[in-house]
């Protein structure tokens, strides 16, 4: 499949203010996004919440790496469990459904969200932007593929996840014989690069140039797995102090490292995170995911703190206790997979 002459989605600017006060009704265009805007969001923002609007069971076939599973049904019910803070980001099976929900969202005071049209339109928006070749990458493979017995061949790029925000990066030629029917490709003019669908989640914002040595190289400066030296203790306070802190600290909260045993951390929240009714989203998208994308070896984050001795949480909880997203959406899916 041929992503290179796709006509990408409207180019529109979001209106990163928000709502605008001087109008009282919802603009969809303020809050839309095509392709390759909705991903490099993804990519470069440390604290943005990814909701896919489609049922479970589309969810189940595919989804982008990191999001979770609000069905559009569900959205009006659990507002109270969505983030307040941070960018959300939406996407659904068509375009009904993510711009209705975007205006449920804004009717409801969120101010710091965006939507593309469907899961569909985000995939198929990839084209040559998402990839960023230097000059002198270019010219190396006019180089090459100027060579007879380079006709044949193709440049093949390949992805492997590691986690929803990290992964490996490969690039090789391929002979043209050897390329599966599943591969889709961007085309450069002068050359194409393939690749599989699966990479598409990690391919914005990725480069490709020379080293040094004069050898190919490609890496994404946000998404490729890079190793912090120290300890795993290091690590670990490493990424707090430089990512999750400085998000938290927002909130007039912080989270601290209790110990490390085996391939499990130990942390505890403090000031407005203490008893906070977020607090499960803020493990689970913010504190959990950095750690886990950044020290491999981490296997668990076990959050130690004592929330009922919470003095000023941001989000107080009702006098009723709030469910977070992710228990509402595990009782959903064990409710459907009783009903099937």
């Amino acid at each position: 499949m041929d992503y290179s002459n796709k006509e990408a989605n409207k180019k529109i600017v979001p209106n990163n203010a928000g709502i605008s006060a001087n109008s009282e009704q919802f603009n969809a265009s303020e809050y839309r996004l095509n392709s390759k805007q909705f991903f490099e969001k993804r990519r470069k923002s440390k604290n943005n919440y990814v909701f896919d609007l489609r049922n479970s069971v589309a969810f189940k076939a595919s989804h982008l790496p990191g999001s979770h599973n609000l069905p559009f049904e569900h959205l009006e019910f659990k507002l109270n469990s969505l983030p307040f803070t941070g960018e959300i980001m939406l996407y659904g099976g068509n375009n009904n459904e993510a711009f209705s929900a975007a205006e449920i969202l804004y009717d409801n005071g969120f101010d710091n969200f965006y939507v593309i049209e469907s899961y569909k339109s985000l995939l198929e928006g990839v084209d040559a932007s998402f990839l960023d070749i230097s000059k002198k990458a270019q010219d190396y493979f006019f180089f090459r593929f100027e060579a007879p017995e380079n006709k044949s061949r193709g440049i093949y790029v390949s992805i492997t996840p590691k986690t929803d925000f990290k992964a490996f990066y490969n690039i090789k030629f391929i002979e043209l014989s050897d390329i599966l029917p599943e591969y889709i490709f961007i085309n450069f003019g002068d050359f194409k690069i393939y690749f599989l669908k699966e990479c598409i989640p990690y391919l914005e914002g990725t480069k490709v140039d020379l080293n040094a040595q004069g050898q190919l190289q490609i890496w994404n400066p946000e998404m490729s797995v890079t190793k912090i030296p120290g300890t795993i203790e290091e690590q670990i306070q490493h990424v707090l102090d430089e990512e999750v802190n400085p998000m938290l600290a927002s909130h007039g909260g912080f989270v601290n490292l209790i110990e490390v045993k085996d391939q499990n951390a130990y942390i505890k929240f403090g000031g407005g995170c203490q008893g906070c009714a977020m607090i499960d989203l803020t493990m689970k998208q913010g504190v959990e995911s950095m750690i886990k994308e950044q020290v491999p070896e981490i296997e668990s984050i076990n959050d130690v703190t004592d929330h009922t001795e919470g003095k000023k949480p941001y989000y107080q909880p009702s006098v009723s206790k709030i469910e977070s997203i992710y228990d509402v959406i595990d009782r959903d899916e064990t409710q459907s997979k009783l009903e099937e």
